[in-house]
């Protein structure tokens, strides 16, 4: 018999190799979904596109206008937070139901909200600011001068801009530090995308009327800080207290410029004499002055020695996502 195939038989056909991956979904989707770089885009866009509808709201416009430049208020500084807060907490909650993950997962649990952490968050800024101020009036650059309120709008000013710098604590940590740090993590690791995020966040101070490179470079090593808080308690609120009481303290009770903002209703006349800038920060107040750096280098080996790292299997989420 004849070997050869017979003619009036169909040869069947090679084998299909096995389809890969795409290349192209290679550079969007990773083994843990969409790749870290590309969620945190994602999130930005949203965010941009959320603060847009915001900024047009009336109240907002009729605020700016009849507040000179360089100037805050309470009101106007309260609804501008309010703006960013629900901003940035949408923004991360339609990204939570994309990722599947808790909305808590990024820094702010409910659990422990405005709890033990967040005051010793406070009585750190407060200390802090509070030292760098004296040690300001003691090398002559600093006078606190007479009080400028009294009675109900002393108290009521005194309120009012506490509720602000809370606002102003919980959107700044959140923003810079929530769910960005928690996805950018995931990608690049924890401290670079803390770095990256700290940048940034100096960066956009530098657009304050009357700030300049040293005040943002302050504002990147306050970032860098508040990292390390999150990296060692695993949240943001010991990092919200800080903020919120150290802008207090400098806008509102030392009544000086922060990050070259003037403040209306604070509670001193007081006076950041002419002299050495780094002394003073000039313009752009205290956190423009040498002895921010000083300090808040300190306040790193002091936080790590009164708030030691966690053991590995104590890591959260948050510290070390998935």
């Amino acid at each position: 018999m004849s070997s050869q195939a017979d003619p009036l038989v169909p040869t069947p056909p090679p084998p299909v190799p096995p389809v890969s991956v795409s290349r192209l979904r290679k550079i969007f989707v990773g083994p843990g979904g969409i790749r870290a770089g590309w969620r945190f885009l994602i999130f930005a866009i949203l965010l941009v596109c959320l603060w847009g509808i915001g900024f047009r709201l009336p109240v907002l416009t009729r605020l700016q206008r009849s507040t000179p430049k360089g100037t805050l208020t309470p009101a106007l500084d309260i609804t501008l937070e309010l703006i960013f807060i629900s901003s940035a907490f949408l923004a991360a909650f339609v990204m939570s139901r994309i990722e599947k993950r808790s909305f808590t997962s990024y820094g702010i649990p409910l659990k422990g909200a405005f709890g033990k952490l967040f005051w010793q968050g406070a009585m750190w800024g407060l200390a802090l600011e509070s030292v760098e101020i004296v040690v300001i009036y003691a090398l002559g650059g600093f006078s606190f001068g007479t009080l400028a309120l009294a009675g109900p709008r002393l108290a009521g000013y005194a309120a009012l801009w506490a509720v602000s710098f809370v606002l102003v604590g919980v959107n700044e940590e959140f923003t810079f530090r929530g769910y960005a740090q928690f996805t950018l993590a995931t990608g690049m690791g924890f401290w670079p995308s803390a770095v990256l995020l700290s940048v940034l966040f100096g960066a956009v101070h530098l657009g304050n009327p009357n700030e300049g490179l040293v005040g943002a470079l302050s504002v990147v090593m306050f970032g860098l800080f508040a990292c390390f808080t999150l990296k060692r308690t695993g949240n943001l609120w010991f990092a919200i207290g800080f903020h919120a009481a150290a802008d207090y303290a400098e806008t509102f009770i030392y009544s000086v410029p922060d990050s070259g903002f003037l403040a209306t209703g604070h509670l001193l006349n007081s006076t950041l004499h002419q002299g050495p800038r780094w002394l003073t920060g000039g313009t752009i107040g205290p956190e423009g002055s040498v002895f921010v750096f000083v300090l808040l280098g300190a306040a790193f080996p002091l936080f790590a020695w009164f708030y030691p790292a966690k053991q590995p299997g104590e890591a959260t989420r948050m510290t070390a996502p998935q």
